[in-house]
C-alpha cells in the first residue's frame, strides 16, 4: 500500500507540471497598476497643516488667557496642608 503504479505516477507528474505552468503564467502576466491619485493626497496634507495650525493657535491662545506662571521654588508648587 502506498506504492503508485506507473500510470498514477505519470498522472501526478502531469498534474504537477500543469500546476507549475499555470503558476508561472500567472506570475509572468502583466499586472495593471492602480492609477495614481495626486489630487487625493493634497487635501489630506492641507487638512494636516490646518489641524497643526489650529492646535498651535489654540495652545497659544490658552497660554495667554490662563497666564501660566512658573513657581519660583518647589515649595510654592506643593499644596499647603
Amino acid at each position: 500500500m502506498g506504492a503508485l503504479t506507473p500510470e498514477e505516477r505519470r498522472r501526478v507528474f502531469l498534474a504537477r507540471q500543469e500546476a507549475t505552468r499555470d503558476a508561472l503564467a500567472r506570475l509572468s502576466a502583466p499586472v495593471a497598476a492602480p492609477e495614481p491619485h495626486p489630487l487625493r493626497r493634497r487635501p489630506s496634507a492641507v487638512l494636516k497643516a490646518a489641524m497643526i495650525v489650529a492646535l498651535l493657535g489654540t495652545g497659544w491662545l490658552a497660554y495667554h488667557v490662563v497666564e501660566f506662571h512658573m513657581p519660583a521654588s518647589i515649595a510654592e508648587a506643593m499644596p499647603r496642608l
